[in-house]
């Protein structure tokens, strides 16, 4: 009797250590389904590294660059059915040292394609100056003031892209003349261009990170340098330039798969 009294009692115990295991484990927190998405860009000429300090041949004229900065907007992820998610209301201001730049958190899984503009949506780039300045009371805010500056101030809206340096016009090799090609208005021609890339990313802990490559030599590709260096996308005369840069986007960019 005793030792069936001892029996049924250890069984007890043994029942009521599984009670509460299954009940700790109904307590732990759910795994993480979310990922913290960035993107970086890496700057190139025609394959070679970006820097201020070379002097590169495009198209036949010596260039020298020395700002290379644009606003990136309107980022969408589609996953394999073509549902998309969006990050709303989202800016980054990429240049060449900025590095990688938090986009936002998507759940976990797979993407086949990414999209996003270079360039400001029309409602935000028509804001006032006045409205401009209060922005930059935020520091880390992109749309805010910059140096150097990517908003127009003595007029609204911003820049876009932000493509400076020199060019040579005489064909001695040495830059000599001051290059700008300053995308941004929303107006005669809405200069925001729209970029779309298969990625076939598969989003899990520690692979939120998406690289991406910009070629200026593709951005420049079949202008003539050496006579079209100057172009700020305002006047019915500059438009046809403008839209030949902007449309050279489409093929400057792309998806470096990790």
């Amino acid at each position: 009797m005793k030792s069936n009294k001892i029996f049924f009692l250890s069984l007890f115990s043994l029942i009521a250590i599984s009670f509460t295991a299954c009940n700790n484990d109904d307590e732990q927190p759910a795994p993480d389904t979310k990922e913290a998405v960035g993107f970086e860009f890496n700057y190139v000429v025609d394959g070679e590294a970006y820097d201020t300090s070379k002097v590169y041949t495009i198209n036949g004229t010596a260039v020298k660059f020395s700002i290379a900065n644009f606003y990136l907007g309107g980022i969408i992820f589609m996953s394999e059915e073509g549902v998309p998610t969006e990050v709303k209301d989202k800016y980054l201001l990429v240049t060449p040292t900025s590095g990688m730049q938090e986009v936002g958190e998507l759940e976990n899984g797979h993407y086949h394609m990414a999209r996003f503009f270079i360039g400001v949506d029309s409602v935000t780039n028509s804001q006032t100056t006045e409205d401009f300045t209060t922005r930059s009371e935020d520091p880390n805010d992109p749309l805010g003031l910059q140096s150097p500056q990517m908003h127009w101030s003595w007029n609204n809206g911003y820049k876009f892209i932000r493509v400076d340096g020199k060019v040579d016009t005489d064909g001695d090799g040495t830059p000599d003349e001051i290059m700008s090609f300053h995308l941004g208005n929303n107006g005669l021609v809405d200069m925001v261009k729209t970029l779309e890339f298969v990625i076939h990313k598969d989003l899990e802990e520690g692979q939120g990170h998406m690289h991406f490559e910009f070629d200026l030599a593709k951005a420049l590709k079949d202008i003539d340098l050496s006579k079209d260096y100057f172009n700020h996308a305002l006047t019915n005369q500059e438009i046809p330039l403008a839209t030949q840069f902007r449309d050279n986007l489409g093929s400057a960019f792309q998806y470096k798969h990790q």
